[in-house]
C-alpha cells in the first residue's frame, strides 16, 4: 500500500485525489433477503484522463468529456446514475467551456455532483506530497472556494463532499512518512472548518468522509478507530458526518464482512453508509479492471448483511481507457450497467432513476 500511495502523490498534485485502499493493494440496498431491497443508489466517478503522466500517475478515460455529449452511449447508465462525481483538482483545472457543458448535462437530467477534496493543510514541516492535503504554499481557503466559485457561477448542484481520507492521513502516523500525525481533534476541528467554509458557498452540501477501511495502520480495529474519530468529528462540528464512504483494502479475503460491520458501526450513528468498488492500480487493460470491480460489487451484494445506501464505482487508476460506450462491459460505464443488469436479473433490488434516488437519500436523511 504505502508504494502504491507514494506513487499516486504525482497524480494527487494534478486531481488533489487519491489512491487510498483501492484494489488489491495491501495495507490501502442489499438486505439479507435481498430481494426486499429498494433504496441502494448508484454514485459514478470516473478518472478523467491524465496528460504528461505514465505508469500508475497516467491513464484515466480519454472520452471522459463525452459523457457530457450526450446518452447514446450510456442511457441504461445514466438513468440509474443517482450521483456524479468529480475530483476537485480536476474542476479546479478544467477550462470553462468544458465544465459549463458538464453541468449543463447533470442539471438537465437532475443529477446532483459530488466532489472528491481535501480538507487538511500542509505545513512547511509535513502534509507535502500526501493525500488529502492541500500543499504548502497554497492556501486551502483559496483553493476550495476557487472551485466551490467556478461551480456555483455554472449553477452547478453541488450536493455531497466526501473530504479526502482527514483522519488516516491526517492522524495517523503510519500512513505516510510525511503525515503530520496530528492529534485526533486536531484533525476533527481542521474537518469542521473546511466543512464551514464549503457551506458559506453550497450551505446544503452535505460533507461527508471517506477512509480506508484496512486491517493495519490504525493499531486496533479500524471499526473502533473510525468511530472514535467520528466521536471526535461530531464534538468538533456540532453534528454527525452526514454520510460515510468505505474504501476497502480488496486484498484482504475477510473484506466483505469487514464491510458490513463498518456499515452497522455508521449506521448506528445515522449515518448513511457507502462503499467504493474499483479495480487496482497495476491492472494492465480494461477488462481486467472491469471484472474486478464487478466482481466486487457483486460479491458485496451477496453478502449476507450487507445494506449500503449506495455503491460507489469510481477509479482513480490508469484504467479503464475508455467510458463508452456502456454496451461494451469492458468501459467504465459498462461495468456499471453489467451491475445494474446482473442486480434486476437476480432481483437483488429495485434500480430507479437517479433523480428519484438522490431525493429519496434526502428524505432518509430528514427522517433520520
Amino acid at each position: 500500500m504505502s508504494v502504491t500511495r507514494s506513487l499516486c502523490v504525482a497524480l494527487g498534485a494534478l486531481l488533489l485525489t487519491r489512491c487510498a485502499g483501492s484494489g488489491g493493494s495491501s495495507p490501502s440496498s442489499i438486505s439479507t433477503n435481498p430481494a426486499t431491497s429498494s433504496n441502494v443508489a448508484i454514485w459514478i466517478q470516473p478518472k478523467p484522463e491524465v496528460q504528461g503522466q505514465t505508469g500508475l500517475l497516467g491513464g484515466g478515460a480519454s472520452d471522459f468529456t463525452s459523457l457530457f455529449s450526450g446518452t447514446v452511449g450510456w442511457p441504461t447508465t445514466v438513468v440509474h446514475t443517482a450521483v456524479f462525481g468529480l475530483y476537485a483538482g480536476w474542476v479546479a483545472n478544467i477550462d470553462p467551456t468544458t465544465l459549463a457543458n458538464i453541468v449543463t448535462f447533470l442539471n438537465a437530467r437532475h443529477i446532483p455532483i459530488e466532489l472528491e477534496a481535501p480538507a487538511l493543510q500542509a505545513t512547511s514541516t509535513c502534509g507535502n506530497n500526501v493525500e488529502g492535503y492541500v500543499p504548502y504554499g497554497q492556501v486551502l481557503a483559496d483553493f476550495t472556494n476557487d472551485y466551490l466559485q467556478r461551480l456555483k457561477a455554472l449553477g452547478a448542484n453541488v450536493a455531497f463532499i466526501k473530504v479526502d481520507e482527514p483522519y488516516f492521513f491526517g492522524s495517523i502516523a503510519a500512513s505516510s512518512p510525511n503525515s503530520c500525525a496530528w492529534p485526533v481533534a486536531q484533525v476533527a476541528g481542521d474537518v469542521a472548518e473546511y466543512a464551514q467554509l464549503v457551506h458559506a458557498t453550497y450551505p446544503n452540501a452535505e460533507v461527508g468522509d471517506v477512509e480506508p477501511i484496512i486491517t493495519m495502520g490504525y493499531g486496533t480495529d479500524p471499526v473502533t478507530a473510525l468511530s472514535a474519530w467520528h466521536d471526535a468529528f461530531a464534538k468538533a462540528m456540532g453534528a454527525e458526518f452526514p454520510f460515510f464512504v468505505a474504501d476497502m483494502d480488496f486484498g484482504n479475503p475477510g473484506w466483505p464482512a469487514l464491510a458490513v460491520r463498518m456499515q452497522q458501526a455508521i449506521r448506528a450513528r445515522k449515518e448513511r453508509f457507502g462503499i467504493i468498488f474499483i479495480g487496482e492500480p497495476t491492472d494492465t487493460s480494461d477488462a481486467i479492471w472491469s471484472s474486478k470491480t464487478l466482481a466486487r460489487a457483486q460479491t458485496f451484494a451477496s453478502t449476507s448483511g450487507s445494506d449500503p445506501d449506495f455503491v460507489f464505482f469510481q477509479s482513480w487508476d490508469p484504467y479503464p481507457h475508455s467510458c463508452l460506450p456502456e454496451t461494451d462491459p469492458t468501459t467504465f460505464t459498462g461495468t456499471v450497467k453489467a451491475y445494474i443488469d446482473s442486480e434486476a436479473a437476480g432481483t437483488k433490488m429495485s434500480l430507479r432513476s437517479g433523480h428519484h434516488r438522490a431525493m429519496a437519500m434526502a428524505r432518509r436523511s430528514r427522517l433520520d
